[in-house]
């Protein structure tokens, strides 16, 4: 079980939460973590809870 890498989020999947995978298209996924606002890579384990998706988009 993983949770959300959106700063301030808790949510995972053990709570209901969805959860969404980056994506493997580099564009698509730098697009991504600038809009949630952290300044990381994304491991190929990392996702966004539906709540921090919903507000990303």
């Amino acid at each position: 079980m993983g949770g959300c890498s959106a700063p301030n989020c808790s949510n995972s999947s053990s709570i209901g939460k969805q959860l969404f995978r980056f994506p493997k298209d580099p564009l698509r996924k730098k697009k991504w973590v600038m809009n949630c606002r952290r300044d990381f890579e994304p491991t190929p384990h990392s996702r966004l809870c539906q709540v921090s998706f919903s507000i990303t988009k």
